[in-house]
């Protein structure tokens, strides 16, 4: 039923858009983890160079927001590519034209929150296209969103905040993301730990609606709504348990972790839960709509499994 509820969600607030601090903290006096927590949040709300993005279903901005919040919206930062594919990274001018209309720029930092659970992966997205255009430091996820905002009974705000735009050119980092080409010739190497993030079924070839079923060969499988604690839903888990999934779908200490799902949204929340566990990770951005209709390489399933 969590999981109905949960891909529910991620359907509606995908397609409507939005019109004591711990030891995930500050690092220093300008940088940031990937995640913050509320504590640290309401520390910092004030601070000159901190822009707070609220992505939601349409309408929940207006509803009530985290004081000074921006309304941001994932759909903009997408696209179908030359090939296709769809739900992929813009170029940098375009998200360089984003973030300055959300008034973002060259010193800012930014902290995203979700206005309901179901929308952690489109935040944790939105953080890994701020961490491909050299954002990495600068950019967090709230853990817990406006659900622990509001539970801890902090201020919650309908006034549309005044900011000025900017005109800062960001420039991207490619190790963030691997592509097609580059997955083929390491996907069989030590040292490389491949995650699926779509639901089991998916995973072992008995769901989907790709060209081919299945799942990239040595991937271990880690549903991205599996990260979210049972209760409270809307908290990441914490880094023991973590850890312990990580392991548990094959990661070593010290690999590089390459995260997939069906189209590189799902997989952007165990992109940030290795960013959260200090390791190094990237995005396979194509996914499995890519990889599955890539009809000389291997798919693994069920019946085939390479474990």
């Amino acid at each position: 039923m969590r999981l109905n509820v949960i891909l529910l969600l991620c359907l509606l607030i995908f397609v409507g858009g939005s019109s004591a601090p711990s030891a995930t903290e500050e690092r220093g006096n300008s940088t940031v983890s990937p995640v913050v927590s509320t504590a640290w949040l309401a520390e910092h709300i004030s601070d000159s160079d901190l822009v707070i993005l609220h992505m939601g279903r349409k309408g929940t901005f207006e509803e009530g927001h985290i004081p000074g919040a921006r309304s941001a919206s994932l759909r903009q930062m997408i696209r179908i590519n030359e090939a296709g594919i769809r739900d992929e990274m813009l170029p940098a001018k375009d998200i360089s034209l984003i973030l300055s209309e959300l008034g973002i720029g060259e010193d800012s930092r930014v902290i995203i929150y979700f206005a309901e659970e179901g929308a952690a992966w489109a935040v944790a997205r939105y953080l890994l296209t701020l961490e491909y255009v050299g954002m990495t430091g600068r950019a967090a996820y709230l853990d817990g969103g406006l659900p622990k905002w509001a539970a801890e009974k902090r201020e919650i705000s309908k006034e549309v905040s005044i900011f000025e735009s900017t005109d800062h050119e960001f420039v991207i980092v490619p190790d963030i993301l691997v592509d097609i080409e580059w997955l083929t010739a390491n996907y069989e190497n030590s040292g490389i730990a491949i995650i699926d993030a779509r639901p089991s079924e998916e995973f072992i070839g008995l769901a989907g609606h790709w060209d081919r079923l299945g799942h990239v060969p040595g991937a271990g499988n880690m549903p991205f709504f599996g990260l979210l604690s049972e209760d409270p839903s809307y908290m990441l888990k914490s880094k023991k348990e973590l850890s312990k999934m990580f392991a548990e779908a094959g990661v070593n200490p010290g690999d590089t972790v390459v995260v997939y799902c069906g189209t590189g949204l799902w997989a952007s929340l165990p992109y940030l839960a290795a960013r959260h566990l200090d390791y190094e990770v990237r995005l396979y951005d194509g996914s499995f709509q890519e990889w599955s209709s890539a009809k000389s390489l291997p798919i693994a399933t069920k019946d085939n499994n390479d474990d």
